[in-house]
C-alpha cells in the first residue's frame, strides 16, 4: 500500500509537466510543455531541452497522451480523466478504461514512437539557434561598427529577424480526446455557433450563466468526497404478532404503510463507488381488533402501534457518475429495532351486576435484529443539491413473537443530498 501512496505521489506531479503534443508539418510530432507564446514563436520544453518553433512549422496542438503499464503485463494508452487513491480512468482508442491503481507497474509520457526523431530533432534545432544566435552578434557587432564610419547600416535578411505572420487561425481546446474531429462534430459546433450567434446579448449572457453553473456542477462531483442525504418516504411493513397470550391469534396481521425518515452519510472511494452508513426511523401503523377470548361475555379490545428503528451500513455504486441524471445500485447490512405496544381492555362485571369495560392496559414487545436491504436509485442534479428517488427492499431475521411474519418490506423514499 505504501508504494502504491508514493506512485499517486509522484504521479500527481509527473502528469502536468508535459501537457502537449505539437505536431510538426513536417510529421514530427514533439513532446513538452509550451512556456512561452509569442505572435511569430512558440518556446517549448522538452525533454531534450528547450526549443523555440516557428509558428509556420505547427500543423496542430494535440493532447498529451500517457502509457500505463500493468503489473501482470500488458499496456494502455490513452489521456488521463481521474486519478484518486485507488483508481485512475484513462481515455483510450477503445473508449474509458478504469484501472486500479495497484495493477501499475509503471506510467510515462506517450512519445508517439518518435522518441528518437524528437531527441534528433531537439539537438539539431538547439545546435542551428546557437549557430544564429552567434551569427547574429557578429552581425550586430559589425553593424555597430558600420554605424560608426557611415552613419547607418540594415539587416538584409529581414526575414529571419521579422518572420512572417502565420495564418490566424482560431484556438483550438482540447478536453481529453485522441483524434481530431470528426465531421459530425464540426457540424455540431457550426449549429452551436450558429445559434449562439441568433440570441440576444441578454440570453448570450443567461445561456454563459448556466453552463458556468453546470461545469461547477459537474466539478462539485468530481472533487467531492463526501456526501450528506436526507430521505422522506414510506415504510410498506409486512408484520403478524402473537397475541396468544391475550386469547387471540398468534398471526395477527399488522401490517401496513407508515412513514419514514432518515439521514445518511458517506465517503467516496472511488468516482462510482461510495461507502458509509445511515439511521431510518419509521411508523408502524395503527391497528387494532376485537375478539371472543372464551369468558362470559368474553370480549377484548386490542390495539397495537409502534416504531421501526434502522441502523445502516451502506454503499452507492453509480452506473454514470458523470452525468446530471444518475442510475444507482444501494444496498448494506442493517440492525433493525422493533418496539409494538399491545393496548388492551376487557369487558368485566361489576360489583353492582353491570357489564363494562376495565380500564386499558399496555404490554410492550421490543426485538432487535439483523438483516439487510438491497435497491436502486434515480439522483437528479438541481442547482447546488441533489433531488432522488430510492426504492429498497429490506430483509430482517425476525423471531420470538413476529416469527410468523413474512421478512421481507418494502422501502420508497424521496432523497436530498449533497456532494461536498
Amino acid at each position: 500500500m505504501k508504494k502504491i501512496f508514493i506512485f499517486i505521489f509522484a504521479l500527481t506531479f509527473t502528469i502536468p509537466a508535459f501537457c502537449e503534443a505539437i505536431k510538426l508539418k513536417n510529421g514530427l510530432i514533439i513532446n513538452g510543455s509550451i512556456i512561452d507564446r509569442s505572435e511569430y514563436l512558440l518556446k517549448v520544453q522538452t525533454s531534450y531541452g528547450v526549443i523555440s518553433l516557428n509558428q509556420r512549422e505547427i500543423e496542430k496542438i494535440m493532447p498529451d497522451l500517457h502509457r500505463v503499464f500493468l503489473k501482470g503485463g500488458g499496456e494502455y494508452v490513452g489521456t488521463v480523466v481521474d486519478l484518486d487513491d485507488f483508481n485512475l480512468t484513462l481515455n483510450t482508442d477503445n473508449g474509458l478504461v478504469n484501472i486500479d491503481v495497484a495493477q501499475i507497474a509503471s506510467m510515462e509520457i506517450y512519445d508517439y514512437e518518435e522518441a528518437a526523431k524528437q531527441k534528433k530533432y531537439v539537438e539539431n534545432k538547439i545546435e542551428q539557434e546557437t549557430q544564429e544566435k552567434q551569427e547574429e552578434d557578429k552581425k550586430q557587432k559589425a553593424a555597430v561598427a558600420t554605424m560608426g564610419t557611415s552613419g547607418l547600416s540594415f539587416d538584409e535578411d529581414l526575414e529571419k529577424v521579422f518572420p512572417s505572420k502565420p495564418q490566424e487561425t482560431e484556438e483550438i481546446k482540447y478536453i481529453y480526446k485522441m483524434h481530431e474531429d470528426t465531421p459530425e462534430q464540426i457540424k455540431a459546433q457550426t449549429e452551436d455557433k450558429s445559434a449562439l450567434a441568433d440570441l440576444t446579448p441578454a440570453e448570450q449572457e443567461q445561456k454563459a450563466k448556466e453552463e458556468a453553473l453546470s461545469f461547477d456542477q459537474n466539478k462539485k462531483r468530481k472533487d467531492g468526497k463526501n456526501y450528506f442525504a436526507t430521505h422522506l418516504g414510506v415504510l410498506n411493513s409486512k408484520l403478524n404478532i402473537d397475541i396468544s397470550d391475550l386469547g387471540g391469534p398468534q398471526d395477527f396481521a399488522v401490517s401496513g404503510t407508515g412513514i419514514s425518515f432518515g439521514i445518511a452519510y458517506m465517503r467516496k472511494l472511488t468516482s462510482r463507488f461510495w461507502y458509509g452508513g445511515g439511521f431510518a426511523f419509521g411508523m408502524l401503523p395503527k391497528k387494532s381488533t376485537r375478539y371472543d377470548y372464551g369468558t362470559a361475555p368474553g370480549q377484548r379490545d386490542v390495539q397495537f402501534s409502534g416504531q421501526v428503528y434502522d441502523f445502516n451500513a451502506l454503499f452507492n455504486f453509480y452506473f454514470n457518475p458523470k452525468d446530471p441524471l444518475r442510475v444507482y445500485l444501494t444496498g448494506g447490512a442493517s440492525v433493525t429495532s422493533l418496539g409494538v405496544e399491545k393496548n388492551y381492555s376487557d369487558y368485566y362485571e361489576k360489583t353492582t351486576g353491570v357489564w363494562d369495560w376495565s380500564a386499558p392496559q399496555t404490554t410492550d414487545v421490543n426485538q432487535t435484529v439483523f438483516g439487510g436491504n438491497i435497491g436502486l436509485g434515480l439522483e437528479w442534479t438541481v442547482q447546488d443539491i441533489n433531488i432522488g428517488l430510492e426504492t429498497r427492499l429490506k430483509y430482517t431475521t425476525l423471531k420470538k413473537e413476529f416469527s410468523n411474519s413474512p421478512k421481507t418490506s418494502v422501502l420508497i423514499t424521496l432523497k436530498t443530498s449533497w456532494f461536498f
